[in-house]
């Protein structure tokens, strides 16, 4: 989010129960991006809508999104919920829905759990399963994060299992937070193989490398700035190079 990414994605399927206790917000955000792709490619485009209402330790959304890729037309619609156990443990699950499924899965449906350690530590670990048109597509990741001040480093370990193929990724992370209101920007690596939805190829497995800058900017306490640029190399099929942006109200 949709082709199946591991790598470099900036709205995440689920989003974390962040709010303090007994306090209940909720967040509207507007993303879009385009892609451009070499080798003749046609450029790829995306359209978001997601409302987010965090309170209590639950967290749930709701996401429809527009996509234009290999010059076909997707509707997607997302939800999740994500529920704090404990102060330190979080679990969370998910399901998506494509009428149209050209480009995107069927269907996909996602679990997780999250763990905030002392001294910073965190560690996620998330099983996504994708079912396509021609294939259907499992995607496990961990990742271990570790926050220090104002900076946080996380490396992901991405596993993918395409019928009886299967494919490894890593991605390595940096931020820096700045401001009163965290906003943050950071970089982002990766490399490894992927497993792409494509037309007309269908469901393949491709290496990847791959670098981008992302962030997040408070402009008021309430309206937040989210964007990100990037470069991925998805084998000898194209070279990717994608910008987008979003923005945040929050109630």
């Amino acid at each position: 989010m949709r082709r199946i990414s591991c790598w470099l994605s900036v709205v995440a399927f689920l989003v974390p129960a962040s709010s303090a206790a007994g306090q209940r917000t909720t967040q509207l955000q507007f993303a879009a991006a385009y892609d451009h792709l070499s080798n003749g490619y046609d450029p790829w485009r995306t359209a978001t809508l997601e409302l987010r209402t965090n309170g209590l330790g639950l967290s749930a959304h709701a996401r429809v999104e527009e996509t234009m890729r290999f010059s076909q037309l997707d509707h997607n619609v997302t939800l999740g919920v994500q529920r704090r156990m404990t102060s330190r443990f979080t679990v969370g699950g998910g399901a998506q829905v494509s009428p149209s499924h050209r480009v995107s899965p069927k269907w996909a449906a996602l679990g997780d759990v999250e763990l905030a350690g002392r001294g910073g530590w965190g560690v996620l670990a998330a099983v996504r399963h994708l079912q396509y048109t021609s294939a259907p597509v499992t995607i496990s990741a961990t990742t271990v994060e570790r926050y220090v001040s104002r900076y946080r480093a996380a490396y992901s370990l991405y596993a993918a299992r395409l019928q009886s193929e299967r494919s490894i990724g890593h991605r390595v992370q940096g931020d820096v937070y700045y401001g009163h209101s965290s906003s943050s920007v950071g970089l982002a690596v990766s490399l490894g193989d992927e497993v792409e939805s494509t037309l007309p190829n269908g469901v393949l497995r491709t290496s990847v490398r791959g670098a981008g800058v992302v962030g997040r900017q408070w402009l008021t306490p309430r309206w937040l700035l989210i964007y990100d640029a990037l470069v991925l190399q998805q084998g000898a099929l194209y070279t990717r190079r994608r910008i987008s942006i979003g923005l945040e109200h929050r109630f």
